[in-house]
């Protein structure tokens, strides 16, 4: 039986073991976790997931250009 609370726990800790992982790292790391016979039904998790994980991406993207304006201005 597909767990997705082990789903959630594995995804979490897999972005925690790849920062610079991609978007489709991800995706194919999310459909290994979900049994064949339950895809269907629990493929939504991994759209929703994707969608999560490109948040994360933004906002690590948003901080990382912060930190330069900060250095900059620093250094100026």
């Amino acid at each position: 039986m597909f767990d997705a609370n082990q789903f959630k726990r594995s995804v979490k800790e897999w972005i925690k073991m790849h920062p610079e992982g991609t978007e489709a790292d991800l995706v194919d790391f999310c459909e290994e976790q979900i049994p064949p016979a339950q895809f269907s039904a629990n493929e939504w998790l991994v759209e929703h997931t994707l969608s999560w994980y490109r948040h994360i991406l933004t906002q690590r993207r948003h901080a990382t250009e912060l930190m330069e304006d900060e250095e900059a201005t620093m250094v100026n």
